[in-house]
């Protein structure tokens, strides 16, 4: 009986939410969390309400992880190599090429009509 009841309740999310579980593999509650990350600026003005600030935090994460991935990998290696290593790994275009594998771009509300995005990496591929 749950699972028919959890099945009935995917149904009745709205497609962003069914979008977001498919991609992250769960359901949350905290839903404006994930909206606002996925709101880019040229839609969003007040840093309340779009991705920045995430995005800042999600960076600095994404590179801690890293380092602390290579730092273990290479027990034996310099600084400049773990730094070097990181870098190619964390590094925009990167993580802009895995963004759009992962079908985020889909997800992402931003102003289609800005010039701007152009040359803005995660808008010019995919």
């Amino acid at each position: 009986m749950k699972k028919i009841q959890h099945l009935l309740s995917f149904f009745k999310k709205s497609a962003f939410e069914k979008n977001l579980v498919l991609l992250i593999g769960y359901s949350t509650n905290n839903l404006l969390l994930f909206q606002t990350a996925l709101n880019h600026r040229s839609v969003k003005e007040h840093s309340s309400e779009n991705n920045e600030r995430l995005e800042f935090l999600g960076d600095a994460i994404i590179s801690s992880v890293v380092a602390d991935y290579l730092f273990k990998k290479y027990p034996y290696k310099g600084e400049g190599f773990l730094t070097e290593m990181r870098s190619k790994m964390v590094n925009r275009q990167q993580l802009n090429h895995i963004a759009i594998q992962m079908g985020l771009k889909r997800l992402t509300k931003f102003n289609k009509l800005d010039g701007g995005l152009k040359t803005s990496q995660i808008f010019i591929y995919g």
